[in-house]
């Protein structure tokens, strides 16, 4: 019988086979003099690409595109979600974070999800599973610190699609069909996205006019009207009629928060990347820190070697990111020692020439062990002077806790669910963690997120992120590996096979393109594999080529198209 981590991720293989173009091994990267988006929806890489044509920065195209993404891409991100940026100044000033998570409401609690009578789901699906939305608050911020256009004009690609339309690509097509019975049970859900009472068709035209009505409401009065003003007291209603807590003094109480960056020195560069409640930082810098001491292009891309190398470490991160990681406003995570070179070159040193026992990774008390989920969008940006920007947005699963608003049009985030909901239990993707994730009011649970921007000098070489919960953080690092151990061009560092491995369970997640002998090499060393056509991960990029130079690339595996001005 199936895990049900097994069944999710057959169900995704099969919905991204259905909605993404072939693997285009060799596609190239766009270039430009007047900078580039990366996102993964075509119309949101061109809101970015209409900022920068209008003398806007990085930072404007970046959130054009992710309020671009709220109209066109509903399953993954959107105004009722939050997320993380990284922010890279032109020059020798160093990057800087801006975390627009979701928060548990006041009235949450670590028992909540256990009360009798309560359906086992409810983290994930209805009231109880939505966090106070933070993406509203975290563009108006990034716009009025770093940008150069007004919100309204940053708006405006967004609202224009909601009002006037867009027509529907396969991503978002396959997406409604395959929850189409949990939809229709959800009406304000079902307006939107079935109008017709059915699941749209891949070229119909999908308009969204009370979304547009909230963004023009927003565009005009700013973030108060969505945790103040009239959009906040839908969002309050609509959470209540589904059985949630969420409420005004919640949202008028939301505030983002600015942090440091994680940085590691990697191969001559500086790598800066999320620090918690952001898991996929710390993960990232682990296995850099590890990796870096092993001359990778020696093994061959996608060799068993390297892959069995790759592997380890990633058992190694993951292990440790269960045990130890949370919200850091709220619990002591030793950040220091799990990025220290010291304590990579010590667990490097188990890595052989096979796999280990799984409890030699590391270990939790699986009475302790809890849920967390993802999925979500990235955008890379880089503008003509030099600003980069990488940031990842989320409403968590798929069109998140199917509770939309009424008046609105806003589909709210399930980002309850990324805390240790249900102690005892392992969430739908098998990821294990500890009890520093457990829900407390106002906390931020933890994230796969992990926007990234890699500099060599002054100059920005590459800004790299992904969508699909853990296979973010494995994702992310192979693309980064891919650029600059392997000497790849962007779009064929995105588009070559991937691997996946979390510690638990115990399976190291394979593209089926991966040749039959290297997975044979791989069996020999001990690894578990699962064969699948496409893990549920899309990586955006963007990088400078040469002087003057920039280029995106957005993968295959999910239909994105990278825009220029």
């Amino acid at each position: 019988m199936r895990t049900a981590f097994s069944r999710l991720y057959f169900a995704l293989a099969c919905l991204l086979v259905l909605c993404g173009p072939a693997l285009a091994a060799g596609e190239r990267a766009l270039t430009s003099r007047r900078g580039v988006v990366a996102a993964d929806h075509r119309l949101a890489s061109a809101a970015g690409a209409e900022m920068l044509a209008r003398g806007g920065n990085a930072v404007d195209a970046a959130c054009a595109a992710a309020f671009a993404l709220s109209v066109v891409n509903p399953a993954g991100s959107g105004v009722g979600g939050g997320g993380f940026m990284l922010v890279k100044p032109a020059g020798a000033a160093p990057a800087q974070v801006l975390d627009f998570r979701e928060v548990a409401p006041r009235a949450a609690s670590r028992e909540m999800y256990l009360k009798p009578g309560l359906p086992k789901n409810a983290s994930r699906y209805g009231g109880l599973a939505v966090g106070v939305p933070g993406e509203v608050a975290g563009c108006a911020y990034a716009v009025k610190r770093w940008g150069k256009l007004s919100l309204a004009r940053v708006l405006a690609p967004a609202i224009r699609y909601a009002a006037r339309g867009f027509k529907v690509e396969h991503h978002l097509a396959a997406g409604v069909a395959w929850k189409q019975r949990q939809i229709t049970r959800y009406p304000d859900l079902a307006r939107i996205l079935m109008p017709g009472g059915k699941p749209p068709q891949v070229g119909q035209r999908m308009r969204r006019p009370r979304l547009a009505r909230a963004l023009r409401a927003i565009a005009r009065g700013g973030a108060r009207v969505f945790y103040r003003g009239w959009i906040a007291r839908d969002i309050v209603a609509a959470v209540k009629k589904a059985g949630g807590i969420l409420t005004m003094q919640d949202l008028a109480g939301y505030k983002v928060r600015t942090r440091a960056p994680l940085h590691v020195r990697y191969r001559g560069r500086s790598v800066w990347t999320m620090p918690p409640p952001s898991s996929g930082g710390v993960a990232i810098v682990m296995a850099l820190n590890m990796l870096r001491r092993r001359a990778l292009e020696k093994l061959g891309h996608n060799s068993s070697r390297y892959l069995h190398l790759l592997t380890e470490v990633l058992k190694h991160a993951f292990a440790d990111r269960a045990r130890y990681l949370g919200d850091t406003d709220f619990v002591k995570v030793p950040i220091a020692r799990l990025t220290s070179q010291a304590y990579a070159d010590k667990l490097l040193a188990r890595v052989g020439k096979k796999t280990l026992p799984i409890n030699r990774y590391g270990s939790l008390d699986k009475k302790r062990a809890s849920p967390r989920d993802g999925g979500t969008s990235h955008i890379a940006v880089i503008d003509k002077g030099g600003m980069a920007v990488s940031v990842t947005s989320t409403i968590n699963t798929g069109f998140g806790s199917l509770v939309a608003t009424k008046r609105s049009g806003i589909i709210l985030n399930n980002e309850m669910d990324d805390f240790s909901a249900q102690p005892g239990k392992p969430n739908v993707f098998g990821l294990m963690q500890s009890e520093k994730n457990t829900v407390r009011p106002n906390k931020r649970p933890l994230s796969s997120m992990s926007p990234t921007i890699v500099t060599k000098g002054n100059q920005v070489e590459l800004v790299v992120g992904a969508s699909g919960g853990p296979t973010i953080i494995t994702g992310t690092l192979q693309a980064l590996l891919n650029v600059i151990d392997f000497g790849l061009e962007l779009g064929e560092a995105v588009a070559r096979s991937r691997i996946h491995h979390q510690w638990l369970p115990n399976k190291l997640w394979v593209e089926d393109d991966l040749p039959a002998d290297v997975r044979q090499a791989l069996k020999r060393r001990g690894h578990v594999l699962r064969a699948v056509k496409h893990p549920f991960t899309a990586v955006q990029v963007a990088g400078q080529t040469r002087p003057g130079v920039v280029a995106g690339a957005s993968d295959p595996r999910k239909g994105g198209a990278p825009a220029a001005p």
